[in-house]
This record gives C-alpha cells, structure tokens and sequence, in this order.
C-alpha cells in the first residue's frame, strides 16, 4: 500500500478564508471551501502522479492504473469538518504482460521493459527461458519453468502499482501547496460570486 501525508496548517488556512469572505453567512462556509479545495488539489496531484507514472514506465496495461483492485490510485474525499483529502494505492505485483514485454522465439526468451528508459531485458533464470502462454482458462501471460521439468511453470510478475506511484509521488507534490492556493482562491471566489460581494 503506498500512502504519503503532505501536511497543511488547516486552521491557518481557514482564518486566511475567512478574511476573504465577506459576510458572516459566508464566514461560515470556510470550512467547506478548504474541504472543496482540497479536494479539488487532491485531484489534480491524482492526475499529476498518474501522468508521471505513464511517462515514466513502460506501460501497456494502462488498466493497472485506473483499476482498484489492480493499485489504481482512489481518493478519499475531504469534508468540512475533517480537511483531509487521501489518495490510496494498494496492490500486490502485476504480471509482466501489465509492462512493455516482447515475445519469446525459437532462440530467445521473452523479454521484459518495466523503464521507459531502459532497453528490453531477457527473462532468463540459470538457462531456463521465459515464453509466452496461453492457459485452458483462455488467459495469456509469460511463464518460467519452475524446475528443468516441462511442467509446472510460473507465471512471471512485475513491479506493484502503489510501487510505481511511490517513485513518481515525490516529483508531483513539490508544488502541491501552490496548487492548494489556486483552488482555495477559486472556491473562494465561487461562494462570493454566489452570494455577492459586500459594497
């Protein structure tokens, strides 16, 4: 599971919105514009991570990072009287067909990018050969032998998803405070625009 904590002074932030809203009706609502903020900032660090990730690894299933039970990345959602927001990840390893993979030939084991900027690695363990399957069930994937024996064989996996957003989660968050301001001032200025400004 892979989940970071990026802290905000929350009650700091709330006074900030408070001197910006004009009425006491207003006043009242800076808790759920910071909750709606968040929320909204959370969102954009989503999609920021998600593209990171993309742009980082050779990807071929883009599934793994929109399916829950895979490790695509959920959110919980702030509320006003809890101001945080939560992304989550959580997932065992995937199997390597989820990568940049190449199948094996007469000659070569079948081959496996998990780098976008890393070359095609061989998947070959003490001479045994990884190659591509299709099992009874319909389902493909690359398998090793376990033993010198034709049979069993293992199906072959790959780095977890809440693994690859780990990596790219650091980059992402740099300027997350920033983007929390834009969306405060954008909530902010959505409850005055409703209500009007005082003259």
């Amino acid at each position: 599971m892979s989940e970071s904590v990026i802290q905000i002074d929350a009650q700091a932030e709330i006074e900030k919105i408070i001197r910006q809203l004009d009425t006491l009706p207003n006043r009242l609502k800076a808790p759920s514009v910071l909750a709606a903020a968040i929320n909204a900032a959370a969102n954009e660090m989503k999609r920021k991570i998600g593209q990171k990730a993309r742009k980082r690894y050779a990807i071929s299933d883009k599934k793994i990072l929109t399916d829950k039970k895979r490790g695509g990345m959920y959110m919980e959602r702030a509320k006003g009287a809890d101001p945080s927001a939560t992304l989550i990840s959580r997932g065992g390893m995937v199997e390597v067909m989820a990568y940049m993979t190449r199948k094996n030939t007469e000659t070569t084991a079948a081959m496996l990018k998990v780098l976008n900027e890393s070359a095609m690695t061989a998947l070959e363990v003490d001479g045994r050969k990884a190659f591509e399957a299709t099992f009874q069930s319909g389902h493909t994937a690359i398998v090793q032998r376990v033993g010198r024996a034709r049979l069993p064989v293992k199906s072959l996996m790959a780095p977890a998803v809440p693994m690859l957003y780990g990596k790219t989660y650091e980059e992402a968050t740099q300027d997350y405070y920033s983007i929390l301001q834009k969306h405060i001032q954008r909530e902010v200025e959505r409850v005055l625009d409703g209500f009007g400004r005082a003259a």
